[in-house]
């Protein structure tokens, strides 16, 4: 069964804001939207894997962290799932952000 949380946020109208969120690709999950972006509020800007501080080691997991530009006022919601590109009905997580724009 797969796991799910939902959070909230509150940014700020013109501000960039990241999403980062605990990822290990050496398993062959990743990190996706599992729904197109609402354009009236947000704007997608990148993706990308983040290692920890420390020294890698192999197999060490780290984040992927989005970024999203908020471009007006309101409310809308951001959900991702964690699968592996190839088999997309056995996700492992899904993650839910409710965010209001200021």
């Amino acid at each position: 069964m797969a796991l799910s949380s939902t959070f909230t946020l509150q940014v700020q109208s013109g501000h960039v804001f990241p999403i980062a969120l605990e990822a290990n690709p050496t398993t062959g999950y990743q990190w996706a939207l599992s729904n197109p972006v609402d354009e009236r509020f947000l704007v997608f800007q990148s993706t990308e894997f983040v290692p920890p501080a420390q020294a890698a080691r192999i197999g060490q997991g780290g984040h992927q962290r989005f970024a999203f530009r908020a471009i007006n006022r309101g409310v809308t919601t951001l959900s991702f799932k964690y699968c592996r590109p190839w088999d997309q009905s056995d996700c492992a997580s899904f993650v839910f952000y409710i965010v209001t724009i200021v």
